[in-house]
C-alpha cells in the first residue's frame, strides 16, 4: 500500500471508526457517508501513487434520467461557476452526478489534515447542494431555481453572521 493511500485509510478509519470502508490493491477505498441533514450519498478515494494525485468523490446514489440529464447539465454548470475549489460532474451517458476535490501531493508529505481538508470541503459542498440537486434530478425544480434558492440561502446566512 502506497503511502497516499495509507494516510487516507488512516484518517478514515480515526474519524469514521472504520465502518463499511471498503479498499482496493488499485489505491482505491470507498464507503457511504450520512450527514447531518439525513443525506446519503456514496463516497469514492482514490490514489495515484505513480502520478501523485489524490481524488475525492461524492457520488449521488441515484443516476438522473435521461429525460433530466440537460437540466442537470445545467445545474452542475451554474453550481460549479464560483467555486473556489472542488466541481460538479455529470456523465452524461449514464447520468452519475458526483462532486470532485483533487490534489497533486507531489513532494509533499500527505497528512491527516491535508485529508481532512479535502474530504470535509467535499462533504460539505454536496451538502449544501444536495436537496437542489436531487429536486432537478427528480423533475421536481428548474436547475436556476435551484441555485437560486442555495444562492439566497447563503446570502441569509450570511447576513445573519453580520448581526
Amino acid at each position: 500500500m502506497g503511502r497516499i493511500l495509507s494516510c487516507v485509510i488512516k484518517f478514515l478509519q480515526d474519524e469514521f471508526d472504520g465502518e463499511d470502508l471498503n479498499a482496493d490493491e488499485d489505491g482505491m477505498v470507498s464507503f457511504r457517508l450520512d450527514d447531518d441533514r439525513g443525506h446519503e450519498w456514496g463516497c469514492l478515494v482514490f490514489s495515484d501513487e505513480d502520478s501523485e494525485q489524490l481524488m475525492f468523490y461524492s457520488v449521488v446514489l441515484d443516476t438522473a434520467s435521461e429525460a433530466q440529464r440537460n437540466e442537470v447539465m445545467k445545474f452542475v454548470t451554474l453550481a460549479n461557476y464560483g467555486l473556489h475549489i472542488g466541481n460538479f460532474e455529470l456523465d452524461l451517458d449514464d447520468g452519475e452526478v458526483r462532486f470532485k476535490t483533487s490534489m497533486d501531493v507531489e513532494g509533499v508529505e500527505v497528512t491527516e489534515a491535508i485529508c481532512r481538508n479535502l474530504m470535509e470541503l467535499n462533504f460539505m459542498i454536496m451538502g449544501r447542494y444536495f436537496e437542489g440537486l436531487r429536486a432537478v434530478m427528480a423533475g421536481s425544480a428548474a436547475a436556476a431555481d435551484a441555485i437560486a434558492d442555495i444562492e439566497d440561502d447563503d446570502d441569509d446566512d450570511d447576513d445573519d453572521d453580520d448581526e
